[in-house]
C-alpha cells in the first residue's frame, strides 16, 4: 500500500479500477452530446444516499454547492472523460445531478444575426479565462 493521498482524501485507499468497470461496460453515455463544457450541479444531500458508486458520490460532492464542468469533474476525479460522461448522465437520469448544457460555439443560439460569436459567449470566455 501506498502512502500517497487519493483524490478521494487521505482516509482512502488507493485503488485501480477499469474504466469499463466503473460505467458497467458501456463505452457512451446514454446522451452522446453531453458537451464537457457542460455545467452541473447536485440535487440532492450525498450523504443520505446509499448503494452509491465510490466515483459517483466523488462526483455529486463535487457539484455540490458548485457548478463543476464535466471536464473539471474529470481532472478531479481522475477519470477519463468519457467515463465521467456516462456517471454524469446516470445520475442525472435519477435526478441526482441537473446538467446545465448552455449554448456552444457551434449553435446557432451562440451567434448574432450577422453569424458572429455573440457579446454575451464572448464575455463568458474572457470571465473565465480571468478567473484562472
Amino acid at each position: 500500500m501506498s502512502d500517497a493521498t487519493t483524490p478521494y482524501g487521505d482516509e482512502e485507499e488507493a485503488y485501480t479500477v477499469r474504466p469499463y468497470a466503473v460505467t458497467g461496460g458501456r463505452v457512451s453515455a446514454a446522451s452522446k452530446d453531453l458537451p464537457m463544457e457542460a455545467l452541473v450541479e447536485a440535487t440532492t444531500d450525498v450523504d443520505s444516499l446509499s448503494g452509491v458508486t465510490p466515483e459517483k458520490k466523488k462526483i455529486l460532492q463535487l457539484a455540490t454547492g458548485q457548478y463543476q464542468s464535466v471536464a473539471e469533474l474529470s481532472a478531479h476525479t481522475r477519470l477519463p472523460l468519457g467515463v465521467v460522461r456516462v456517471l454524469v448522465t446516470d445520475l442525472a437520469e435519477v435526478n441526482y445531478l441537473k446538467i446545465h448544457a448552455g449554448g456552444t460555439a457551434d449553435d446557432a443560439s451562440t451567434h448574432d444575426e450577422s453569424g458572429a460569436l455573440s457579446l454575451s459567449l464572448l464575455e463568458s470566455v474572457l470571465d473565465g479565462i480571468a478567473a484562472l
